[in-house]
């Protein structure tokens, strides 16, 4: 014991000395003081009995369930004054509307409640800041779960009361610059009753967010919640999200939205003749994202759409053309997928003893004549005489 108490005692005096090589003076406190826990500041130290005393009164602690800010607590420069406001999530069940959040604003040395966002919902699913308007303060975006099937999105911006500045019913939501005018777009992901999916761009009109832009989507929203939502460039210039459904077939597709001046929200990746994303896929559990490090987001689409290719594993990155293509190594998907499945067709000829028909349904055509034309034109022959020519060769 009296020899740890030496040891303490020397490092404690090193620690001094340090300090006085250093300059620092920290070291006028005694002892005792430096073994003594450090106290909270007196503005947090009143903002935690505040919070205990409206836990006494009966509320619970109702932390967002998902996205990146999850805490009970949160700090934030809400009105970018270098000063944080402290946001309390919380839940009484005994009022008409049991869900709070309280906004504290630190007024001298106290942090004091000055606004309170009430919802009848039953959990906070999640809560986002942003600058929405560009006036340099940040609104509070707050997803509201409702029911087990329904979820309200809602703005705020705070002030004696709070003032909320849109809300719709979503499935989710992103925010990103896509107009290019330096502030962060709102873009809301729902089911429209007589449109279906829809994406919805939210714009500003008289102090108020209202929808200024919508298109369609082809992912359904159930086949959303097992996809992504990404945001980033489909190219050097143009900003995009990347919505990506998954159905219960494991089959993706993927709409990409942008904003053009004469057109607003658009769908790039929409079929002109099907009216849906060209981009569908089978699942891989990958979502778009920049996979080379240029800036620009790329889709995973894996080699071939049958059970036989997708066991190969080959899965091909694609960048966008905001024209409506793919484009990889100068072809698009299109000619990519024909040229594997040309290749599979080629391999299975030679290395199995499957019959001709059998090879072209598994490569996944249906329309033999137009197979056998495709086949040619890389070939040179047909797939009997392309098989036969191997086979003899094999012999030889």
């Amino acid at each position: 014991m009296k020899h740890t108490a030496k040891k303490c005692i020397l490092l404690l005096a090193g620690l001094a000395l340090a300090a006085v090589l250093s300059g620092c003076t920290f070291f006028d406190s005694s002892v005792e003081q430096l073994f003594t826990l450090p106290r909270m500041a007196e503005e947090y130290t009143g903002l935690s009995q505040q919070i205990d005393s409206l836990i006494d009164q009966g509320y619970e602690y109702a932390s967002p369930s998902g996205g990146r800010n999850i805490q009970s607590v949160q700090m934030v420069d809400l009105e970018d004054d270098g000063i944080q406001e402290a946001l309390v999530f919380l839940r009484r069940s005994s009022d008409e509307k049991p869900l709070k959040i309280m906004v504290f604003r630190l007024e001298g040395d106290t942090y004091r409640c000055f606004c309170t966002i009430e919802s009848s919902g039953s959990a906070v699913d999640s809560v986002y800041y942003q600058d929405l308007n560009g006036d340099g303060c940040r609104e509070i975006i707050v997803g509201w779960r409702i029911s087990a099937d329904v979820q309200t999105l809602a703005a705020y911006t705070v002030e004696s009361e709070p003032v909320a500045l849109m809300s719709s019913g979503y499935t989710q939501f992103s925010v990103q610059d896509l107009n290019g005018d330096g502030v962060p777009s709102l873009l809301v992901l729902r089911s429209d009753g007589e449109l279906g999916p829809v994406a919805e761009f939210y714009g500003w009109q008289e102090e108020q967010m209202g929808v200024s832009y919508r298109c369609r989507l082809s992912t359904s929203m159930a086949a959303l919640n097992r996809g992504s939502v990404v945001t980033g460039m489909v190219d050097k210039d143009t900003p995009a999200v990347f919505i990506t459904g998954v159905d219960i077939t494991s089959m993706a597709v993927t709409d990409i939205l942008i904003y053009r001046q004469e057109a607003g929200l658009v769908n790039v990746a929409l079929d002109k003749t099907s009216g849906v994303s060209a981009a569908v896929y089978p699942y891989r559990q990958l979502a778009p994202q920049d996979i080379d490090n240029d800036g620009i987001i790329e889709v995973p689409c894996p080699l071939g759409d049958t059970a036989a290719e997708q066991t190969d594993g080959l899965v091909a990155w694609m960048t966008w053309q905001t024209d409506g293509r793919f484009a990889q190594t100068g072809k698009t998907y299109k000619e990519l997928l024909q040229k594997h499945r040309m290749e599979t067709a080629a391999r299975l000829l030679r290395r199995s003893d499957l019959n001709i028909q059998q090879i072209i349904t598994q490569v996944g055509y249906e329309n033999t004549s137009y197979f056998y034309r495709l086949f040619h034109e890389r070939y040179g022959q047909s797939p009997r005489e392309y098989r036969n020519t191997r086979a003899s060769r094999t012999r030889a």
